[in-house]
């Protein structure tokens, strides 16, 4: 491809010596226009493809440094050379600080200009394929833009979001946005009976499924992992109630529509006001999906659908189940029995109808099986005894043969607790604290490799770790790396790219911020004050 070149320059000569002086075809470059004066160079440049500027620093009308201010404000990515007298110097130094590629001193010499030329474009090149590989790596960094968002929020997601948005050319001013998880109950099955290629055909062909319908929306945008496909849904409405609805329409479709070897269950989110909180709705739709074993038959489970998620029928303030809760994790079997038997005595007193008895039980079973959930208990044995027991409730003759299966299934959960939910939560903390401790130094530690490590989901471990400590993960790794900064800075001669490296910073710049952010003052002025 060409570079067009122009020639500005009120000496006549000068602009016929440029263009008749260097061999412009071995630069693969051509002149396409000459001028006297600045004013005419900048009405070309709005009408005409320049790449390259060659002027004299003083011209009559508008002088160099002014006619470069304004050509680099319409065209950015433009290159100019200056040329200027020897005394002129300090002019031409100024120059190069506002964004002149390059300048040369008068006389000129033709293969000093030439090499001068020859590296100008050489940089072009390389611009130009470092642009085009960003360009075509959009989509990726869009896809890593949600799913960052749908990980964690964090404090300045929406700084970072104004800043991508504009990059990625999106429009993330949408007045309500809901994500919903379509999970692949039988990947491994499917992946195994069939092959990897036809899975990962049957993932394309959902996702494809999934934009088709969702195209009723404003916008909607989906990406997959390895046994689900997040959708994330944004809509301009003041009708959260319709939104919603339309939401189930296309969740029916997924299942509709879905190859038959699939095995799919669908969770939706609530519905949240901006971009950056899309976190918070994929979080609800895992914690709707977990509702999958309590209802059984059902494939869509809605976590803004409080009355089916709260069993419908209220517990009496009396029988609270965090109580109960706590004497599963405490072990007191004698007083586990007692208070289901208290429990059970007065709910037959109060329920003369057999399907309320069954469906306060119902509350109770879901209660204990997320407790098991947040706990990281493993329960597939206690997964199957539930299922069973909705398979052949009918069988119970009784209340006092369901209170006997109520009390073994508290017992067996309370055999698998090797500590209290409150020392098992502070036991978690305390591996997180010690892994990032470890590795704070590595400038790609994430929530995600910190959540392998401890064997919980990234989404709990976000809010387990806010709700014990009173602060989120990545605020404790910052302070933690500022910290060490601090101690590097006062204590050793090391440069600051040395320091910002050892303690995670990729980047000395993002380091110089964030110190100065949290302390008032730039690194170099805090290691004057503390030598």
């Amino acid at each position: 491809m060409k570079r067009h070149v122009i020639v500005i320059d009120d000496n006549q000569f000068t602009v016929e010596g440029i263009t008749s002086q260097v061999d412009w075809g071995s630069l693969d470059a051509e002149i396409t226009g000459t001028f006297n004066d600045g004013f005419s160079a900048i009405d070309f440049s709005r009408t005409h493809p320049v790449d390259l500027i060659i002027s004299d620093i003083e011209m009559p009308g508008i002088n160099g440094i002014e006619m470069c201010t304004k050509l680099l404000v319409l065209h950015p990515e433009l290159k100019i050379i200056l040329i200027s007298a020897f005394d002129k110097f300090d002019y031409a130094k100024k120059a190069i600080r506002i964004g002149v590629a390059d300048y040369i001193e008068k006389p000129i010499s033709y293969p000093y200009l030439y090499e001068k030329l020859e590296a100008v474009f050489k940089d072009m090149d390389l611009e130009d394929k470092t642009r085009s590989i960003v360009e075509n790596s959009k989509p990726i960094i869009q896809e890593k833009l949600i799913s960052d968002l749908i990980s964690y929020s964090g404090s300045g997601a929406r700084e970072h979001l104004a800043r991508y948005a504009k990059y990625l050319n999106l429009n993330f001013n949408y007045s309500c946005y809901n994500v919903i998880k379509v999970q692949i109950e039988n990947a491994d099955f499917v992946e195994k009976e069939y092959g990897v290629q036809y899975y990962q055909m049957d993932v394309i062909r959902l996702e494809q499924i999934i934009r088709e319908t969702g195209a009723v929306f404003d916008w909607c945008y989906c990406y997959n992992t390895y046994n689900s496909i997040y959708c994330v849904i944004g809509q301009n409405t003041k009708n959260s109630s319709h939104f919603l609805a339309v939401i189930h329409k296309l969740a029916d479709t997924i299942i509709d529509k879905a190859n038959a070897e699939l095995e799919l269950n669908i969770g939706i989110g609530t519905i949240v006001a901006h971009i950056s909180k899309i976190h918070d709705s994929a979080e609800n739709a895992e914690g709707a999906l977990k509702y999958r074993f309590c209802f059984p038959h059902d494939t869509i489970y809605d976590a803004n659908d409080t009355e089916k998620h709260s069993f419908t029928f209220e517990q009496e303030s009396k029988y609270d189940t965090s109580t109960l809760l706590s004497l599963i994790a405490a072990k007191s079997t004698d007083r586990i029995r007692q208070w289901l038997r208290d429990y059970f005595d007065t709910l037959a007193k109060e329920s003369t109808v057999k399907n309320i008895l069954f469906s306060r039980i119902h509350i109770f079973i879901g209660e204990i099986i997320h407790f098991c959930y947040e706990v990281n208990i493993d329960i597939p044995d206690l997964e199957r005894d539930v299922t069973e027991l909705y398979k052949h409730i009918d069988r119970f003759n009784d209340y006092n043969q369901l209170f006997e299966w109520m009390y073994s299934f508290c017992l067996k959960v309370g055999s698998r607790l090797n500590t209290s939910t409150e020392s098992y939560h502070e036991h978690i903390c305390s591996m997180v604290s010690s892994f990032i401790s470890d590795n704070y130094a590595d400038s790609s530690l994430s929530l995600n490799d910190i959540a392998r490590h401890v064997g919980v989901s990234s989404a709990y471990l976000s809010a387990l770790y806010k709700k014990v400590n009173g602060r989120n993960i990545f605020d404790t790794i910052t302070a933690l790396r500022l910290d060490k900064a601090c101690r590097l800075l006062s204590q050793t001669s090391l440069p600051l790219k040395d320091i910002s490296t050892r303690c995670g910073y990729s980047n000395q710049y993002y380091f110089s911020n964030s110190f100065k952010k949290k302390y008032g003052t730039s690194p170099s002025a805090y290691r004057k004050e503390t030598l």
